[in-house]
C-alpha cells in the first residue's frame, strides 16, 4: 500500500481540500508551515480565542521583553501565509465540521487540533474561583495579573514548579511580598533529586518565603489559610501547580483520549481525517518507552510539523521526544532532561556547593536517560543531543564532566547542529 493510501490522500483532490486548525499557539504555527512548504494553495483556516499571537508563552512572565524578543513569528505571518483567521471558541467535531460556541459551524476535509494545555485548579480549595486568584499560562493572564497587582502588598503561589517560580519572579518584579506554598518536601520534585532540590529551594528562600509539605485549604480576600491552620497575608494568589492537556473538544467529539489526545505515528486521532498536535496529545517517549503527554515547546513544534506534512500529503512520522525544562529560579539556571529523578542506572555526578554548581548524570545500558544540570548549564545541549541520538556513552562516561569533554567524544556521525538543540 502506497503511503498516500495509508493516510488516505487522494492527490487529485488536494487543491479543494479545507483544512482547518483549531488553536494558535507553535504546533498550530509549526504545522502552517510545514503545509505551506508542500502545498502552497490549500485552504487554511485558524480558529483560536487568543487576541494576541505569535509570543512565546515561557516568556510571558518577563516584563521588559521588546516585542522582538517576546513574539517568535511576524504580526503579518497569518496574512503571508493565506490563512483565515477565525477569533471564536470551538466547542466540538462532527460531521466534518468544527462547532463553534456561537453555534456556527466551519467545515472541513482535514482538522487539527493543536489546543494546548489547560491549568489544574483543584477544585477542593475553597475560595479557589475568587476575583484575586488567577492562572499565568496565557498573554493575557499575565496582563491581568499586572494591573491586579497595582498597590498591592502580598502575593501566594500555589505550587513550586516552572510556572509556579515564573510567577513568583513575576509577582517580585511587580514589587510584592511572595510566598510560594508546595505539596512535595522540594521544589521542581518530578524532575530534582534531593541535593539539587536543597540547592534551589535555598536559593528561592533568599528571595520568597518557601513554605514545603503544605498546601492552602481557604482562599480568603486578604489571606490564605493552608492545611495545617497557618494563615498567610495574601491580595493576590497564582494558582500555579501545573498543566494537563486540554480533552475538552476532543472528549465531547468523542475522540480517543487518555492523559492526552490519542495519536498514532502520523498524528492521527482515532477520528478520521481529524490530527493533534501539541500539548493536548500524548504521544511515544523515546526514553520510557511510553505514550505520555510531553509539554514542552520543541515537541509540540515538531508535532506540528509531523501533522502538517501529513495533511499536506507527505507522509512523515514522529519518532517521539522526551522532557525537557529550562528556568532561571531568580537568576540560577537550572535545566533537567529525559528521566532526570529516575531511580535506576548508574548516576554520575560533579557538585561544588560553594559555587552553586551540581551536575548530574543517570547512566542506563549504556545510554543517558537522565540529567539535571544547575548553575553550570554550558554543554545541555550536548547531552541532549546524546540521549536524542541515543548515544553509547559507555567508553567515556567518566569523562562527562571533565573541563575537556565536548564533540570530541561524539562519534562523528553525530556531529552535527542537531546534537546542540536551539530550543530546551
Amino acid at each position: 500500500m502506497s503511503p498516500d493510501k495509508k493516510l488516505g490522500v487522494n492527490s487529485e483532490n488536494m487543491k479543494m481540500e479545507k483544512i482547518v486548525i483549531i488553536g494558535s499557539s507553535v504546533a498550530a504555527i509549526s504545522a502552517i508551515e510545514t503545509i505551506r512548504e508542500k502545498n502552497k494553495n490549500l485552504h487554511i483556516t485558524v480558529i483560536t480565542t487568543e487576541k494576541d499571537l505569535f509570543y512565546s508563552r515561557p516568556l510571558i512572565s518577563y516584563a521588559d521583553l521588546t516585542d522582538g524578543q517576546r513574539y517568535y513569528r511576524d504580526k503579518n505571518f497569518f496574512r503571508k501565509n493565506n490563512v483565515d483567521l477565525i477569533f471564536s471558541e470551538a466547542t466540538s467535531v462532527k460531521n466534518n465540521s468544527a462547532g463553534l460556541k456561537n453555534k456556527k459551524n466551519v467545515k472541513f476535509s482535514k482538522l487539527l487540533l493543536a489546543v494546548g494545555g489547560k491549568p489544574i485548579i483543584p477544585p477542593t480549595v475553597a475560595g479557589i474561583n475568587g476575583k484575586n486568584v488567577f492562572t499565568l499560562t496565557t498573554v493575557e493572564d499575565a496582563d491581568n495579573i499586572r494591573k491586579f497587582c497595582k498597590n498591592k502588598k502580598h502575593a501566594v503561589v500555589i505550587g513550586c514548579g516552572m510556572i509556579g517560580i515564573k510567577a513568583a519572579e513575576f509577582l517580585k518584579c511587580l514589587g510584592l511580598d511572595v510566598s510560594i506554598v508546595e505539596l512535595m518536601a522540594q521544589p521542581f520534585a518530578s524532575v530534582l533529586d534531593d541535593k539539587s532540590g536543597k540547592i534551589i529551594a535555598d536559593e528561592i528562600k533568599k528571595h520568597a518565603k518557601l513554605i514545603l509539605n503544605n498546601s492552602v485549604y481557604e482562599i480568603k480576600e486578604n489571606q490564605c489559610i493552608l492545611k495545617n491552620g497557618e494563615k498567610i497575608p495574601s491580595d493576590i494568589v497564582i494558582c500555579a501547580i501545573g498543566v494537563v492537556p486540554n480533552l475538552d473538544i476532543a472528549k465531547k467529539s468523542q475522540i480517543k483520549t487518555n492523559r492526552g489526545i490519542v495519536v498514532d505515528e502520523f498524528m492521527r486521532t482515532s477520528r478520521k481525517n481529524v490530527y493533534a498536535a501539541g500539548d493536548c496529545t500524548e504521544a511515544i517517549d523515546i526514553l520510557s518507552g511510553k505514550k505520555t503527554p510531553i509539554p514542552i515547546w520543541p515537541v509540540a513544534y515538531r508535532q506540528g510539523a509531523v501533522a502538517g506534512s501529513n495533511i499536506a500529503g507527505i507522509v512523515i512520522g514522529y519518532a517521539g521526544g522526551f522532557g525537557r525544562n529550562s528556568v532561571d529560579v531568580f537568576g540560577l539556571p537550572v535545566i533537567t532532561l529525559g528521566l532526570s529523578n529516575e531511580k535506576a542506572g548508574e548516576e554520575i555526578v560533579f557538585s561544588d556547593e560553594k559555587s552553586k554548581v551540581y551536575k548530574k548524570v543517570i547512566v542506563k545500558d549504556g545510554k543517558i536517560i537522565g540529567a539535571i544540570f544547575i548553575g553550570d548549564i554550558s554543554r545541555a545541549g550536548i547531552f541532549t543531543g546524546m540521549i536524542k541520538d541515543g548515544i553509547d556513552v559507555s567508553n567515556f562516561k567518566n569523562e562527562i564532566f571533565s573541563e575537556n569533554f565536548g564533540y570530541i567524544y561524539v562519534p562523528k556521525e553525530f556531529r552535527s547542529k542537531e546534537v546542540t538543540p536551539i530550543e530546551i
